[in-house]
């Protein structure tokens, strides 16, 4: 459990470091050259940060903002913050800036920004996924001079370190946003990061170009250009016929494909995902019964998809927690395929063969599950396999989206997660009473005790273990039923691209400013 124990160490590691003012600026490198395409199976075109509705976006974001902290290929490290502290009992945290950083207009950066953005996505009209977290511990932002921003909270917040959700928030500059307004700043968006907007294509492509006045240092190449391939033959093609430099979305067959093309390389970004399958309860109320629960587990065969539809890209899961996920507990057992156990609990259970159930098919991949289509139309085939009528809902990212925010899942549905870094968010995310997302599904008072525990628990150590205590717990219930984790495999062209990384743990986090040509 090498990736595990490292991300452990690393995050106190971060926090212990944030007296230092540390700086990753770059020194100044020659003038940005050459472009780089990009065919995707997904195209994001949300440029608003503080209406961010998820992981996806983050694949515009990495290129226009920056965040108090950033993610890059060995993980977090301070960005437009410098250094922080932490008050001894946890309820205020002192981010000294960076000076010297611009916004793309040339506005000077300062606290005022920080105010402005995390006031902004806490309005309830904001729209942004994570609000209720922030909600729920931060209390205010005060500008205390241009340089310092201090974050007062209603308890201690330690997931703000260590998940994604929060600490990458990008800033948006408070003077731009207010002048253009809401509509405005997502038609000209502007930030501090490595490439501004420079051309898009609505659900076709988006174009991004190097701004060589970027306090990391200028990105070594000119123009990114993302383009939307649903298609992974296509995609393929591409970069064998040199129309395309990096290829995202390819698995089985294809990505063997790729390995064995000594013209291609292969770049993954680890535990970037993690899903597993729920229960509307509402729609399908024999799903009380654990023994329905475990039923279904027991009817996936979790290694067979993993292995001929994802081609090693994924791996069958133990929990909703990856190996890369604070809170992580090892040695949890894995549901195993057997229909023939299926069958008998949904027998004792009084599930009688041919019960109709809806289960959701996602038309779209992305990073928590590449080839989202096969894979759970496979799921929908050993559903039948045990017994069940299936009855398929067909939806792509905006109808998903719609369907559970507004709380309307199917009777069976599955749950994706990316960048998975933080237990106490996949808690929030799927097994709260008050989540969004899942309602209609789980409703055990310890775990909505476990979340408010954890969440004010300021002590690293002490906060990992109540989440490993959850997992465990979890473990027992099986309100969940794991299903797989996944890693984000790129294919790149070893003739143009001479050294390129994604983020840890996040396949939304490109890293393109440090991407190099040969």
């Amino acid at each position: 459990m090498t990736d595990a124990l490292s991300r452990r160490t690393r995050l106190p590691m971060l926090i212990a470091a944030s007296a230092l003012a540390l700086c990753f600026g770059l020194p100044a490198q020659a003038e940005p050259k050459g472009e780089v395409t990009m065919a995707l199976p997904q195209l994001s075109q949300l440029f608003d940060p503080t209406a961010m509705v998820g992981a996806t976006p983050h694949m515009d974001f990495d290129f226009l903002f920056d965040g108090l902290i950033n993610l890059g290929k060995d993980g977090k490290y301070p960005a437009l913050a410098e250094s922080w502290v932490i008050s001894p009992d946890g309820k205020q945290i002192d981010f000294k800036l960076r000076k010297g950083v611009k916004f793309h207009n040339g506005d000077p950066f300062t606290a005022e920004d920080v105010k402005f953005t995390f006031e902004r996505l806490m309005q309830p009209d904001s729209g942004h996924a994570y609000r209720a977290g922030f909600v729920e511990s931060l209390e205010r932002v005060d500008v205390v001079d241009p340089h310092t921003a201090r974050f007062v909270l209603k308890q201690p917040f330690p997931a703000f370190f260590t998940t994604a959700r929060y600490a990458l928030t990008p800033i948006a500059p408070k003077a731009y946003y207010e002048k253009v307004g809401k509509q405005g700043f997502q038609d000209k968006p502007i930030g501090t990061g490595p490439f501004t907007l420079a051309g898009i294509k609505s659900g076709e492509w988006t174009k991004y170009e190097a701004s060589p006045n970027y306090w990391g240092g200028a990105p070594t190449i000119k123009t990114v250009t993302q383009i939307l391939v649903k298609e992974p033959f296509t995609r393929y093609a591409m970069l064998e016929r040199g129309e395309a430099d990096i290829v995202a979305g390819l698995t089985g067959p294809l990505l063997e494909k790729s390995r064995g093309n000594a013209d291609v390389g292969i770049v993954t970004s680890r535990y970037s995902g993690t899903s597993g399958i729920m229960f509307n309860k509402d729609l399908f109320p024999q799903a009380a019964d654990k023994r329905v629960r475990l039923a279904v587990g027991h009817a996936i065969n979790r290694k067979a998809i993993a292995e001929k539809i994802q081609g090693g890209v994924c791996e069958p899961a133990t929990s909703m927690f990856t190996p890369g996920t604070f809170g992580y507990l090892d040695g949890l057992p894995q549901i195993a395929y057997d229909p023939a156990k299926a069958k008998a609990l949904l027998k004792e259970a009084g599930v009688k063969p041919g019960t109709k159930v809806t289960f959701t098919l996602h038309t779209q991949s992305f990073a928590a599950v590449p080839n989202a289509p096969q894979v759970l139309e496979a799921v929908a085939g050993n559903l039948e396999a045990v017994g069940f009528t299936v009855e398929r809902v067909s939806v792509d990212n905006s109808a998903w989206l719609a369907m559970m925010r507004g709380n309307k899942p199917t009777a069976i549905f599955y749950t994706p997660i990316s960048i998975p870094d933080d237990g106490g968010e996949v808690i929030n995310s799927y097994f709260v009473s008050w989540s969004g997302w899942t309602a209609r599904s789980v409703q055990v008072p310890e775990y909505d005790r476990i979340f408010k525990t954890q969440i004010r628990t300021a002590n690293l150590d002490e906060r990992e273990k109540i989440l490993q205590g959850f997992a465990k717990l979890e473990s027992e219930n099986v309100e969940n039923v794991p299903l797989l984790w996944c890693h984000t495999p790129f294919a790149m062209t070893k003739k143009r691209i001479k050294e390129w990384q994604p983020a840890l743990g996040s396949g939304y986090h490109t890293s393109m400013s440090k991407l190099r040509l040969k």
